[in-house]
């Protein structure tokens, strides 16, 4: 994994980690008011598509707990939910899950709860060898990706959990954007798990979607 990008090796990736705590309260800040818009812009709605690969590759038999990271208005958190699975979404906007909690009221086996995993401690229910499957729907970029791929692999069961990413391809964007990770970065992300899985959301191959099964060394 020492291969993976830092915060300071790409331009296009140290501008979305934030570098101090107060620039973290600036970017949080930035995602308060997106999560406040009536009507905001989304990269990559979720769709029956993505579900039908999630249910493929993702969910297994016997699979009772989940974590969304960056959980947003909890669509995929409650998809997840909705499986069977007892699922948190943290975030690190209030106003992201005070609307997620709106959103979704009366749902079984959901909960949001605010968490910045950039610059806090895991919460506490993270324990190791605790979650089936630790879902990062487009918000890796924004994390220290070697400290939440560590900690991703020790969170999720031996052997079974699963880590679902879902991440833009530079390659596959219109010229000037540089959103997510180039190919050879992400395909890197598949080292150290016994069984991998890779799959498109969108028709130009622009949004990869990852099931890593099995963390090896945990």
């Amino acid at each position: 994994m020492n291969t993976l990008p830092t915060r300071t090796n790409s331009l296009a990736l140290s501008r979305r980690v934030p570098a101090n705590p107060r620039e973290a309260l600036r970017k949080r800040m930035d995602w308060d008011r997106f999560y406040s818009n009536p009507d905001p812009q989304q990269n990559l709605p979720f769709t029956k598509l993505e579900l039908a690969g999630i249910r493929r590759h993702v969910l297994g038999a016997g699979m009772t707990t989940a974590v969304d990271v960056g959980s947003g208005w909890g669509v995929l958190t409650t998809a997840l939910a909705r499986e069977g699975l007892r699922t948190t979404g943290y975030d690190w906007s209030p106003v992201a899950i005070e609307r997620a909690r709106q959103f979704w009221p009366s749902e079984k086996r959901l909960s949001f709860e605010v968490h910045d995993f950039l610059t806090g401690n895991a919460p506490r229910a993270l324990s190791p060898g605790s979650v089936d499957v630790l879902a990062c729907r487009l918000v890796l970029p924004y994390l220290d990706v070697h400290h939440f791929m560590t900690d991703a692999r020790r969170w999720v069961k031996p052997r079974t959990g699963v880590v679902y990413v879902v991440v833009q391809v530079w390659e596959k964007q219109e010229p000037g954007f540089s959103r997510g990770y180039p190919d050879t970065v992400i395909e890197q992300l598949r080292e150290g798990w016994l069984h991998t899985e890779r799959w498109d959301l969108d028709w130009s191959a622009e949004f990869t979607a990852l099931a890593l099964t099995g963390p090896m060394g945990y």
